[in-house]
């Protein structure tokens, strides 16, 4: 019976795909402000023609070519993680047995778009637990062509390659192959107990993670028949997707799917702020008792019943007896010593895997100072205004620690001062807040892997939002990325003059350079140098309102150093 129910629904999902045709249009404009990209998303428009016909492992895929670039939507690298396959690795998809036409973008994992995420994610109107499909853009005649693919971020919990904002056409424009992937958010892609022990490999958590790497076998397997070189991979992650992109290079069982890597804005989530393996077990346990069942059995529960009833657990105190799981991202990638290894801020990195780290300048304002020029308010809690309720709210969240939570503030004062900045409480809590769950960790090993003589590049994406929103929060850097900032979702919030488009084209042909060369250029010409402590081999990503890239110092850099004492490095 489960099997026939497996089969079911990859058939179903065959069908979808087949009638994209009929539904590409309300399509399109899911989870991405309906607006277009170059006059057409993902290519959708012209012809059918055979030629651009691909064979996979996944069978073969009818592209849409526009704009030079041709694109196949939808494509399914793994069965359908349903029934039986809830909560397990990802199996080989049984390939379809006709031409299917890939025209339109496969679901998004189920998920919950509010508050703050909105800023960069509108919610997917198309969601399913059926959504392990991929999209690929390649330029027209490519052959052999270097390949980028993206992981997106949302706090493991939101997301979506069908979103306008991540097209990839625009950066397939400039010579690369370029594929997104969905991947199992939120309960379905990171809830872990013993009695889910995979049958093929024995593992028990991390199905996102291994999403992830089944999509990267898929690359190195199939991207050959879209003009790709399966031997230039570079993987490109953002937050939640660079965390795990860090993990993916340093467990061995998966390093040999890519060759290259960019850390966009990777954030440090580990216990005691998410679950350890035991307190996992907990967690997956407590959860199953709302539905009266056992943690086996909640793979018979309705996904959308289990993926509203985990969100609810998630935001309620933890009851007593767990020793982790203190912050909001209590459900995160659980070190298992099998698929993560182990905090990636302290393992090593592979020597032959060039990296680039990337921040935004003021990666909290996403948290605590984020404005919607949409609805003219504010999309987040209000920051701490005085000095003594800063010095509360950063002692609670560092577990009592009054004395270190002082140290930190005299520390970020002190910088502030001497370097001009204002240092008004408000401020200097976005600061803190963006350091201590991003920043410092990225910006510390930047420097561990250069003395370790790893080829590192380090950026910071210093372009401010558009007034009234303030500073250069978190997430700001992808619209430009990818193009997309133009799209009127991301105009108000981050403009559209020139300044933009030279910042967006610069960032672009950087990444494209990176990705594609030995020795890779910035979007100005100039070669881009390894990362050099103290030296000016830093990027500075469109500093102000100006669209330059330049060399220089790590912003805001003498304020980090705080916390590697009090956080123990």
């Amino acid at each position: 019976m489960q099997t026939d129910a497996l089969r079911a629904a990859a058939t179903r999902r065959r069908f979808l795909l087949s009638s994209a045709a009929l539904a590409a249009a309300p399509l399109v404009g899911c989870g991405g402000g309906g607006d277009s990209v170059g006059g057409g998303i993902g290519g959708i428009g012209v012809g059918g023609d055979d030629n651009l016909v691909a064979a996979t492992a996944s069978g073969s895929f009818r592209g849409r070519q526009q704009d030079g670039v041709t694109s196949w939507l939808g494509i399914p690298y793994a069965q359908p993680p349903v029934g039986p396959l809830r909560f397990q690795a990802p199996r080989p998809v049984q390939p379809a047995t006709r031409i299917v036409d890939a025209a339109a973008f496969g679901p998004a994992s189920l998920q919950t778009v509010a508050g703050m995420v909105s800023w960069i994610y509108p919610s997917p109107d198309l969601q399913s637990e059926d959504c392990l499909t991929l999209n690929v853009w390649s330029p027209s005649g490519a052959q052999r062509l270097p390949v980028i693919v993206w992981f997106h971020g949302g706090g493991f919990r939101t997301g979506a390659t069908g979103m306008p904002l991540m097209n990839g056409k625009l950066l397939a424009q400039r010579g690369v192959v370029v594929v997104t992937a969905n991947y199992r958010l939120g309960a379905l892609g990171l809830l872990s107990h013993p009695d889910f022990a995979d049958a093929g490999n024995g593992s028990t958590a991390n199905w996102q993670l291994q999403d992830m790497d089944a999509a990267l076998r898929w690359v190195r397997d199939n991207i050959a028949a879209f003009g790709g070189d399966p031997a230039r991979v570079c993987v490109v992650g953002q937050s939640g997707g660079a965390m795990h992109t860090a993990m993916l290079a340093q467990n061995p069982a998966y390093r040999s799917t890519f060759h290259k890597a960019v850390l966009l804005s990777a954030p440090n989530v580990t216990p005691p702020a998410s679950l350890t393996v035991s307190d996992a077990a907990a967690y997956t346990e407590l959860l199953a008792t709302k539905f009266g069942t056992t943690p086996r059995g909640l793979r018979d529960v309705p996904a959308k019943a289990l993926h509203d009833a985990e969100l609810a657990q998630n935001a309620a105190p933890l009851p007593a007896g767990f020793a982790s799981g203190a912050s909001p991202y209590k459900l995160a990638p659980v070190i298992d010593g099998k698929t993560y290894l182990g905090d990636w801020t302290r393992r090593d990195w592979p020597s032959d895997l060039p990296v680039v780290i990337d921040y935004t300048l003021d990666e909290g304002a996403f948290w605590w100072d984020l404005y919607d020029p949409a609805t003219k308010t504010m999309l987040t809690p209000t920051p701490p205004a005085t000095l003594p309720a800063l010095a509360a709210a950063l002692a609670a969240q560092l577990g009592g620690r009054t004395d270190a939570a002082n140290t930190v503030i005299d520390v970020y004062v002190q910088a502030a001062f001497a370097e001009g900045r204002p240092t008004t409480p408000s401020l200097l809590w976005t600061d803190i807040f963006g350091d201590q769950l991003l920043r410092n960790f990225g910006t510390r090993y930047a420097a561990r892997l250069s003395a370790a003589g790893v080829p590192v590049r380090f950026g910071t994406y210093m372009h401010a939002v558009k007034a009234p929103g303030r500073g250069v929060p978190h997430c700001a850097d992808v619209p430009m990325l990818f193009g997309t900032y133009g799209l009127n979702y991301y105009r108000d919030k981050l403009g559209v003059s020139p300044q933009e488009a030279q910042l967006s084209n610069q960032f672009m042909a950087a990444m494209v350079s990176f990705a594609s060369e030995a020795q890779p250029r910035l979007g100005t010409g100039e070669a881009w140098p390894l990362y050099r402590p103290g030296t000016a081999t830093a990027v500075r990503w469109g500093e102000g309102a100006t669209g330059d890239t330049v060399l220089g110092a790590v912003p805001k850099l003498n304020q980090l150093k705080v916390w590697d004492a009090v956080l123990g490095y």
